[in-house]
């Protein structure tokens, strides 16, 4: 009995020793302790507790703490899931373009021989006296002087540095009225140049195919689930997911691969945004597959929604079936799917923006639900504009617990849809498009305050100085407080500033703000780059340029849907689009350079793009950009 007694104290303590620091609730993953089983981790917050180290500094550039790295042949957003000693991530399928380097050579010839061919049949009009040739360029010489009169005069190309010239000159070119005319002559004069020669409308056609290819762009019906070894990186297996609508590759704000695989130790499951889902074993053996058709005219790339397992049910955004006759076909809903057989349970009757990242979380009751939004930009058409609290409980699962509408039109308060839906056990979050943030008793739906933003406590880097300076009540513009990449701690919501290289904290209760300025990127000696717009080439790791959107080639702090920041312990991991990842400490009682615990990079300067959210197991991080896979670990 002695013995017993040993035995049972052993393995109670090994049991408590395993579980100490993790985080268990009702929406828990079973056994997912140290693993990352879908997006937002064990129970899908993105946030962990662990008595395992953090890694908090690293370096893919110097190789500091980074265990192993893994090249891809293209890029894709989702996240990656993680479980034992597999990993498990999708890609868009890669294919053999040409480099965008030879685009370029090539593009630049072609350039050349059209402009000589051109030159040659102009001189020979001129000599021949062609009387509408003629009469042609003397519209044109015209035009173009009052054209070039009008932009010397217009007070944004004045101002403009060099590069930002030629985009404000076609803006103006598209927009006046001088510009329509000068655009109408000329494509007039050259029209006609190019019907004299059969060989300079063949050069020109070239010409413009390779100035069309050099824009870049790539396009898949499909995805790639990829299976890794996580311990090092080696590829185990591949799997094809379906879809049924041509996604464009790494666009800015999501594309097909945007959600994560999720994974139970038994199987794992893989969203196309693009209108697919399948389920595999751990070995890669198919086990179902089912397409559908997304909604928006199939552009999965505005679809923000990730990936949700509860229990034996995946979540899913989707239109209703063509069968359903009680929904509107062309909102999206959250719909439940058994994760065994890919059967579709139930769907809920409040509908959602598929700009919208539900979020799992337990009711001050203890039962499971998960917090949707809709409203927003581009005429979404859900409505009513608001919050539905969804109940994952047995008894009314898919049913909403409370639905909350705002007063304001959606031009004000749709913007809050338009973030990952974060919320605990006594409030649920909303942001305005006005500087402004809502509270919502998350027990009963009732509104509680709303609060400003863009009054506030702004920690600037004085580069003269070399140390930070504290500005009181500085008052924002709407442009210099656009919020994204959002994440609540207590009472206490952060998140990254759109257009400006700032983390801001916003206190619920007392509606303080605190903004603290971040260095855009690290030079070559290591040293901070501050207040300077960064660019990445947009390639992926073959050279490639298979991302169609210049915002993709943006400073990190652009246009852009990063993925939720991931929370381990008390250090917040915020990572923008050109690879750099700011670790906050979230507990810190001043929100000054203190706050601040490391700012580690992903990849190359200049070179390297994600929006991709870290994950956390085994006491590794795993991390993402559009040319490779990176494990880091101390």
């Amino acid at each position: 009995m002695k013995l017993f007694f040993k035995l049972l104290c052993c393995l109670l303590l090994f049991v408590l020793v395993s579980c100490s620091g993790t985080k268990e609730n009702s929406v828990t993953i079973a056994g997912s302790e140290n693993q990352w089983p879908m997006s937002g981790g064990p129970d899908g917050s993105w946030k962990v507790e662990t008595a395992l180290k953090v890694p908090t500094k690293w370096s893919v550039r110097t190789g500091e703490n980074i265990k192993w790295k893994k090249t891809l042949p293209e890029g894709g957003q989702s996240g990656i899931a993680v479980w034992g000693d597999k990993i498990f991530f999708t890609i868009n399928p890669p294919n053999d373009d040409p480099k965008h380097a030879i685009v370029l050579e090539d593009h630049k010839h072609s350039k050349h021989v059209y402009d000589s061919i051109f030159n040659f049949e102009v001189k020979n009009l001129s000599n021949k006296r062609d009387l509408k040739f003629l009469k042609l360029k003397r519209v044109l010489k015209r035009s173009k002087k009052k054209w070039q009169s009008f932009l010397e005069s217009d007070e944004s190309y004045k101002a403009a540095s060099d590069s930002q010239k030629e985009n404000i000159s076609r803006r103006l070119m598209r927009r006046s009225d001088i510009g329509k005319t000068h655009a109408s002559n000329l494509k007039e004069f050259d029209n006609y140049v190019r019907s004299q020669s059969k060989s300079l409308m063949a050069s020109f056609q070239a010409y413009m195919k390779l100035t069309r290819d050099i824009k870049g762009g790539e396009t898949s019906k499909d995805i790639i689930l990829y299976c890794l070894n996580a311990n090092s990186g080696e590829t185990l297996w591949r799997k094809t997911v379906k879809g049924t609508f041509e996604s464009q590759y790494n666009y800015g704000f999501s594309d097909a691969t945007t959600p994560c695989p999720m994974t139970d130790g038994n199987h794992v499951w893989a969203i196309n945004a693009s209108g697919g889902m399948a389920c595999f074993t751990m070995a890669g053996d198919l086990v179902w597959e089912r397409t559908w058709n997304p909604s928006d005219g199939g552009k999965p790339f505005n679809k923000q929604f990730d990936s949700v397992l509860f229990e034996d049910l995946i979540l899913n955004v989707e239109p209703p079936e063509d069968t359903d006759t009680t929904r509107i076909k062309d909102w999206n809903y959250l719909h439940a799917f058994d994760k065994n057989t890919g059967e579709r349970l139930w769907v809920t009757k409040e509908a959602l923006t598929h700009y919208n990242t539900p979020i799992l979380g337990e009711t001050s009751d203890g039962k499971p639900a998960i917090l949707m939004g809709r409203g927003g930009p581009h005429e979404v058409p859900e409505r009513p504009v608001g919050l539905s609290l969804i109940s994952l409980d047995n008894e009314n699962q898919g049913s909403a617990l409370w639905n909350w509408e705002p007063k304001e039109e959606n031009n004000v308060s749709g913007w809050g849809a338009l973030s990952t839906q974060h919320w605990d056990s006594n409030k649920a979050l909303w942001f305005y498009n006005k500087n402004e943030h809502g509270t919502i008793n998350s027990k009963t739906g009732a509104f509680i305050s709303k609060k400003k933003l863009n009054v506030v406590s702004k920690r600037r880097f004085d580069t003269e100085k070399e140390e930070y300076v504290l500005e009181e009540n500085v008052t924002l513009e709407h442009h210099e407080n656009q919020r994204h990449c959002n994440i609540s701690v207590g009472d206490n919501i952060f998140y990254l500033v759109r257009y400006s290289p700032f983390i801001a904290r916003h206190n619920v209760i007392t509606g303080k703000n605190d903004h603290i300025e971040l260095p855009h990127e690290i030079d070559e000696n290591g040293d901070y780059i501050w207040g300077a717009p960064q660019k990445n080439d947009g390639l992926n790791s073959k050279g490639q340029l298979h991302a169609f959107d210049s915002r993709t080639w943006g400073d990190g702090f652009q246009k852009c849907f990063l993925g939720s920041p991931t929370m381990i312990n008390n250090y917040i991991y915020f990572t923008n689009a050109i690879g750099m990842v700011y670790v906050l400490d979230a507990t810190a009682e001043r929100f000054d350079e203190s706050a601040i615990v490391a700012i580690n990079d992903l990849g190359e300067k200049g070179k390297t793009w994600t929006v991709n959210s870290l994950s956390f197991a085994n006491g590794n991080l795993y991390h993402r950009t559009m040319k490779e896979i990176i494990c880091i670990g101390e």
